[in-house]
């Protein structure tokens, strides 16, 4: 790091000086349950949650996340690696579980969807890929705010709504219910980013722990809503640094420009 970018490191606020780590933290982590993905189709361990044909869509986009994580996670041919992966996703989410859900077959959201890993797998992906365009990165980070907030809403409103459990709001099922449905909008239009992410990226840290950690390492992933726990406690933790990006309501109430890193 030259001069010019430590005194242009201290003079942002607190979260925006960890932007680069933070999403270096968050490749890792989403690189590593691609690998994980990889591992099931590959060498068929850990288990997989659904089993995918090798010639499947779904099987060729699992034997591409094997290298394809272990690069990111690396580091490595970031940019042309999320290039190719991230259409996979985005084409995979809408020409198999959308129609199935459409038709009545499945649900598409919430903790029995499948939406949620495959839409941010797509939307970081997409935004790695831009990161680094003035002009693309900050749309792309939007979009990608945007997707996560609407996801995380979809977690809530299952809660109150769709749930076979009685919703009781005293309860640490009734406080996730308040930030995923107050917290999901929010997030999407952008509104208090930073302080926000961070506090619904805690949330998400105690729901794996409590809930899943106790499987074990590999079970702990093998389900959508198990993996969209720990990918959404990192990318929120990432919003805390990186901000909303383009398109919010942060950006019109507090118009005045920070510096930028990249």
């Amino acid at each position: 790091m030259t001069l010019e970018d430590k005194t242009l490191n201290r003079a942002l606020p607190v979260p925006q000086r960890f932007t680069v780590e933070l999403e270096t933290l968050a490749r890792v982590i989403f690189g590593f349950l691609l690998v994980r993905h990889g591992m099931e189709q590959v060498f068929e361990y850990p288990e997989a949650a659904v089993d995918a044909p090798p010639r499947s869509f779904y099987g060729v986009i699992k034997f591409l996340s094997l290298p394809g994580g272990i690069l990111l996670m690396l580091g490595v041919l970031v940019r042309p690696v999320s290039l190719v992966l991230a259409p996979f996703f985005l084409l995979y989410w809408l020409a198999v579980p959308l129609p199935a859900s459409l038709g009545g077959d499945a649900p598409l959201f919430g903790a029995r969807g499948p939406s949620d890993p495959l839409l941010l797998n797509a939307f970081f992906l997409f935004y790695l890929a831009t990161a680094r365009d003035e002009r693309l990165g900050p749309r792309a980070l939007a979009a990608l705010r945007v997707v996560a907030g609407l996801l995380f809403l979809a977690h809530g409103l299952e809660k109150v709504v769709g749930s076979r459990v009685p919703f009781e709001l005293m309860s640490l099922r009734g406080l996730a219910a308040v930030l995923e449905n107050v917290g999901g909008p929010m997030l999407a239009l952008g509104l208090f980013t930073r302080p926000l992410a961070f506090l619904l990226s805690g949330e998400m840290a105690v729901a794996y722990f409590m809930t899943y950690a106790p499987r074990g390492l590999w079970e702990s992933f093998v389900l959508p809503t198990m993996e969209a726990a720990i990918l959404n406690c990192f990318l929120f933790l990432f919003f805390w640094a990186a901000g909303p990006g383009a398109w919010s309501l942060d950006g019109l109430i507090f118009r005045r420009p920070l510096p930028s890193r990249f």
